[in-house]
């Protein structure tokens, strides 16, 4: 996997931004949580499939600020043909102004390498505000806006350039508790520039099994609205998985 020197330079000055906020918030008590998914499929005979996903969260929360960070794998071959290969990488820190935390302001990085959309390295940050719109015992509805940059470097298969932007950022996450066991959510993530826009939307229903242990059926759609050449705009997904909570 080659990046572009522009590239390289923007996730480096990225991740000592991330580095500065982090030491930032050491300076306060900590408290870790997270999870661990994974599903795994195989099917043999007239036509021989394998499918993993993989994800881990880690959170870290203190009275104002919370740090959030997401790093997930995706790999598929079809009759022996490797047919994705996927890795993402989400951070994300956000700074409350109220004792409710209802209303804060967020800086995101996003980093993304995906073998077959032709895609080295597709690169965003952003930062803005973020709202609880609606929020009961049982649901909770938040809206983030912002504004970012977004720097894509594609393969040689692609075309071996890179294209830089400007980007809008829009979000909305969901969370619905349907009873003590099981629980809905639904985000929809809406990056938009003057080269190309890209619009992802994650679905789940998470059933209880035990303590810190849950099943989970998933559905991911993405479109890109300019991919590389020879690259669909539309991509999907179904998942099922095993979540573990620490």
């Amino acid at each position: 996997m080659m990046f572009s020197t522009r590239t390289l330079k923007t996730l480096t000055l990225v991740s000592l931004s991330f580095c500065s906020l982090s030491a930032y918030a050491e300076e306060k008590p900590l408290g870790f949580s997270g999870n661990g998914e994974a599903g795994y499929n195989s099917t043999t005979g007239n036509t021989s499939n394998t499918s993993m996903y993989g994800a881990i969260k880690l959170n870290y929360n203190e009275t104002t600020h919370e740090f959030k960070s997401l790093f997930e794998v995706n790999y598929k071959t079809e009759n022996g043909d490797q047919t994705q290969e996927r890795y993402l990488m989400d951070l994300q820190r956000n700074h409350f102004y109220n004792a409710a935390r209802d209303y804060y302001s967020f800086i995101n990085a996003q980093f993304e390498n995906s073998r077959f959309e032709n895609i080295d390295l597709d690169a965003s940050l952003s930062l803005g505000l973020g709202k609880k719109l609606y929020q009961t015992d049982r649901t909770v509805l938040t809206g983030e806006a912002g504004i970012g940059y977004q720097s894509t470097s594609y393969s040689k298969a692609g075309g071996g350039e890179t294209e830089d932007q400007a980007i809008g950022r829009l979000k909305l996450d969901l969370v619905h508790k349907l009873n003590d066991m099981v629980d809905f959510s639904q985000d929809i993530i809406y990056l938009a520039g003057s080269d190309r826009t890209k619009i992802e939307t994650n679905t789940g229903l998470k059933v209880k099994v035990a303590d810190n242990m849950n099943v989970k059926a998933g559905y991911k759609f993405r479109h890109n609205d300019k991919p590389a050449a020879n690259v669909k705009k539309t991509d999907t997904q179904t998942t099922l998985t095993l979540i573990y909570d620490f």
